[in-house]
């Protein structure tokens, strides 16, 4: 794991920077696939016990598993998960406008193999270290952003000290987004993982909060878009949740859940505050369902790109 937690603090330093790391965040998640591929095996677990029914694998060191892994989403090979890769950033740097649907699906595919890849590492060699799957999920995804929007302002946090009269704390945060370091923002400002504008100057974005799973702290986008919607007016800046799966081992009956909370987003999106969708790489079959794409639109990560590059065009 030593080559491993080099290669990610080398990623995280430079994102941490708001520094172009797409090559550093495509050696880390290719180290993290090799590494499972040469010292693990992988094999069936069992089911989710949905309509359809899908199958789940893990990854196993001797008597310690990792998370579920959706087989038909992870890219085993790892020659073509490296080929794979390869396309997929050809394709960002062309423009995700007209992608195909198999180029969708590649999207898709490969930010979930990148990030299960690190995850299940953690999970059969250093299972302690449970937030450094959702730290590498963000760094990948502000390098997949960055190649394909290189002309584009990226930032962590939203300053809103200036809208509550607070000069030197505006003039504060204003120091930090031009030194683009790692402060969180402080009090004055709305801080989540990923915010995208056309150029430094702009009044609006995209908010990208990225989650590996949403059980936890899934009313903080929500509670965020009102904020930001009260402080910039309705739509200058619009929220896109990003998450993986939502898939539990069951091991007394040697089988996946998917944990949901349908009834919940539905409230905050209709109560609180809409946000502009919502994106799994392992879509849970409940949000799937027509009732919740009527109150919320959800899709595939593959998606996302598109309409990031849509919304930013508007």
């Amino acid at each position: 794991m030593d080559q491993l937690k080099a290669l990610l603090k080398s990623a995280a330093g430079r994102y941490n920077k708001l520094l172009p790391h797409h090559d550093d965040a495509q050696q880390l998640v290719v180290y993290a696939h090799m590494k499972l591929a040469a010292e693990t095996t992988y094999d069936y677990y069992g089911d989710f016990a949905g309509h359809p029914s899908v199958p789940y694998g893990v990854f196993a060191v001797r008597r310690v598993v990792s998370r579920p892994v959706r087989p038909d989403l992870y890219i085993a090979d790892p020659d073509d998960f490296a080929a794979g890769y390869k396309r997929f950033g050809d394709n960002l740097r062309a423009g995700p406008e007209s992608w195909s649907d198999a180029e969708i699906k590649l999207a898709n595919d490969v930010v979930y193999t990148s990030v299960m890849a690190v995850a299940c590492c953690y999970d059969v060699w250093q299972r302690g270290s449970r937030k450094t799957p959702g730290t590498v999920f963000e760094i990948l995804m502000a390098s997949l952003f960055q190649l394909m929007l290189p002309k584009a302002a990226f930032s962590k946090h939203i300053p809103l000290a200036a809208l509550l009269g607070d000069e030197s704390a505006a003039a504060e945060e204003q120091g930090a987004e031009e030194e683009a370091s790692e402060d969180e923002g402080g009090p004055g400002s709305v801080s989540t993982d990923l915010v995208i504008k056309r150029s430094p100057v702009d009044k609006a974005g995209i908010v990208i909060p990225l989650k590996i799973t949403t059980r936890e702290r899934i009313v903080q986008p929500f509670a965020h878009q009102r904020i930001l919607d009260s402080a910039f007016g309705a739509g200058a800046f619009r929220s896109l949740i990003v998450c993986i799966s939502e898939t539990q081992l069951d091991d007394e009956h040697q089988s996946v859940k998917q944990v949901c909370v349908p009834g919940t987003v539905k409230l905050f999106q209709k109560y609180l505050a809409p946000i502009s969708g919502l994106y799994y790489c392992d879509i849970p079959q409940r949000y799937a369902a027509p009732d919740m794409q009527r109150v919320l639109p959800v899709q595939s990560v593959g998606h996302l790109f598109h309409d990031v590059a849509r919304m930013l065009n508007d």
